[in-house]
């Protein structure tokens, strides 16, 4: 079984940020949502029964915010055009030294890209080492997502692949890149996921196309007369199989399904975290950041304030 290693050179990095499963944070609405409605009369499935989108909310791992997190955005103090925009976390500078990184404004793009749609209004991104380093064996690649289906209100993560194989050596793969949503200062509260993380086996892949003829459709209407192992769905929900309010689907009785979560372990015998209760062990507590978000809704509403008072 292929090893993915999240490792790090800096007991900060346990304060700030969090690697877990997957499959073992979803949304509230996804935990509470039923798999099959009855609408006018009829069973209806919903999105929670989708086996796509189970597997892919439950695949590889998630940094999570270990902190809560001051995010300072708006126009800066230079410029006044509303196309400039600066965004920061602003405890970065005062708790951790080198955290921050650059931004990525749209000026780098000559405003031709618009990541949020026409009429965003932030047009610079938020850059930052997690820093989480990871390592994964040759020949394997790791998805960087936006955390699926959270559909976080303040930012959406940019989204790529990083061949961890390779680019690995101390913080190489440690960036996470932030657009913000609004157009003023927010925080990331502790335990927001940030960046999904998928790895895969790079491989050789050829395309092709075709078109079949009619008698070939008409076969795989049938399990006795198909091409296929299995039979189609439709043929399964019209042999015994249909939806119910109890269960996923014909696919699941099939045992056509094999949900992707499966794939995903840990191995927790020096992680730095408590297995049980996920809190940092007490011996990487010694020195834990103590900061007061007493003043957090006025963080969120006032665009020049920068923690302290006016005292003049």
């Amino acid at each position: 079984m292929p090893t993915i290693d999240f490792h790090t050179y800096d007991k900060e990095t346990l304060k700030n940020f969090k690697p877990i499963l997957a499959k073992s944070i979803q949304p509230d609405w996804w935990k509470k949502g039923k798999v099959a409605e009855v609408v006018n009369g009829t069973v209806n499935k919903t999105i929670r029964a989708c086996p796509a989108m189970s597997d892919w909310l439950q695949s590889g791992y998630i940094l999570v915010a270990n902190r809560d997190m001051m995010i300072k955005n708006g126009i800066t103090g230079s410029e006044t055009d509303s196309q400039f925009f600066h965004t920061e976390d602003h405890s970065a500078g005062r708790d951790m030294e080198g955290y921050a990184s650059q931004t990525h404004p749209t000026v780098q793009m000559h405003d031709g890209f618009e990541y949020l749609g026409k009429g965003a209004p932030i047009r610079d991104a938020f850059k930052m080492s997690n820093p989480w380093n990871i390592t994964t064996p040759k020949g394997y690649s790791c998805f960087y997502l936006d955390p699926f289906l959270f559909q976080n209100k303040f930012f959406a993560t940019w989204q790529g692949i990083i061949d961890t194989d390779e680019f690995n050596v101390n913080k190489d793969n440690s960036q996470i890149i932030f657009y913000p949503k609004v157009d003023h200062s927010f925080v990331i509260e502790k335990g927001t996921p940030l960046c999904q993380v998928i790895p895969y086996q790079r491989e050789k892949w050829v395309a092709t196309y075709s078109v079949k003829d009619h008698k070939s459709y008409v076969e795989n209407l049938s399990q006795h007369t198909t091409e296929h192992e299995y039979m189609s769905m439709s043929e399964a929900s019209r042999t015994g199989m249909r939806d119910t309010l109890t269960t996923a689907g014909p696919y699941k009785k099939l045992k056509v399904w094999k949900p992707k979560h499966k794939y995903f372990k840990e191995d927790m015998s020096e992680c730095p975290f408590d297995p049980k209760t996920g809190e940092m062990k007490p011996e990487y507590e010694e020195d834990q950041i103590e900061m007061d978000f007493k003043d957090k809704q006025r963080s969120l509403t006032d665009l020049n304030w920068d923690g302290q008072e006016d005292v003049s």
